[in-house]
């Protein structure tokens, strides 16, 4: 297990390192000059700047220095915690992260939460009634929630809540309190609900199915004991799902925050890629990296500790495994 873990977190660095690195080289290649674009009064209207200040403005952030040295500068800085000024307005870039990632790892988390509470007991009643019409209706829902677009989901919430019941803020800012985070959460916890409630389905059928959960039932085990057994059963796979779920929440609410103006991570990053802020760009990358990467090696250990052919733990204790 050791061996696993240690092999498992050599890849999660790789992995990465990996990303920063392609991230750095699309922003870098992208066409438009970082410094013009950051000359600009308002982020709007251009300005007329002269050669001698736009070199000045390069050197001071270093854009005028080789692509490889600036990835290497920036990853030593970085390990630090500290990622440089933004290009836009020279305020330091993890202040500008700090004040956005609460409303993103809340609105993250809230959905998470929502989808798991959701999900797991509707997963486990249609798993248990296979065919009968709360498993027809179920699968149907969440197919058509998993099918529809994250933004579109948002943007007809919106419509129905905020403009024609008028229960909900139109825009979650800090003066509409919670309820301006209901639809957010809504939005991007739909389709996560229905990966999670189809996933436990699936895997719990194929756990009560098993001749030995037969076994139990013929001996009037209860239906919550062959429920608990199914889902040990299945810690693997739903460890596996958990590595894929998280992904998706942090992309998706990239466009649920732009969809509903929340001030958070998502829309600080879609303002650093237009205007080329390769500093705001790279932190909120690596954060997102960190997130998505510690995901999925806790997911891999998990599936490890319960699952120990995973390892080849069992084969190796198997008898006859080193004749």
């Amino acid at each position: 297990m050791t061996r696993f873990a240690l092999d498992r977190a050599v890849t999660a660095v790789l992995t990465l390192l990996g990303v920063l690195a392609l991230v750095f080289g699309l922003v870098t290649a992208a066409p438009g000059d970082a410094a013009a674009l950051a000359a600009r009064a308002g982020g709007n209207r251009a300005v007329a700047v002269s050669p001698e200040a736009l070199a000045a403005f390069r050197h001071l952030y270093g854009l005028d220095r080789p692509v490889a040295e600036r990835f290497l500068t920036w990853g030593w800085r970085a390990v630090r915690l500290d990622f440089g000024r933004s290009l836009v307005d020279g305020q330091p870039v993890t202040a500008r992260v700090a004040r956005a990632l609460p409303a993103t790892l809340a609105l993250n988390a809230a959905a998470l939460l929502l989808a798991c509470l959701v999900g797991v007991p509707l997963g486990i009643a249609a798993a248990r009634r296979p065919g009968e019409r709360l498993d027809r209706i179920s699968g149907f829902v969440c197919d058509a929630f998993f099918a529809t677009p994250t933004f579109v989901l948002g943007l007809v919430l919106l419509l129905v809540f905020s403009g024609w019941l008028r229960v909900t803020p139109l825009f979650a800012d800090a003066e509409s309190g919670v309820r301006g985070f209901l639809l957010p959460v809504a939005t991007l916890s739909l389709a996560s609900l229905a990966l999670v409630a189809r996933f436990v389905r699936v895997c719990v059928a194929a756990a009560l199915a098993d001749p030995a959960a037969l076994a139990g039932r013929a001996r009037g085990e209860r239906p919550s004991e062959e429920v608990r057994r199914a889902l040990r059963r299945s810690a693997a796979a739903f460890a596996a799902m958990g590595a894929v779920l998280v992904p998706s929440l942090v992309s998706g609410s990239i466009l649920v925050e732009r969809v509903f103006s929340l001030p958070g991570a998502g829309g600080l990053l879609a303002e650093a890629v237009f205007a080329r802020d390769l500093p705001t760009v790279l932190a909120l990358t690596w954060c997102s990296a960190m997130v998505v990467v510690a995901a999925s090696f806790a997911a891999d250990l998990v599936a490890a500790a319960f699952d120990p052919r995973i390892t080849g733990e069992a084969d190796a204790a198997a008898p006859g495994a080193g004749a």
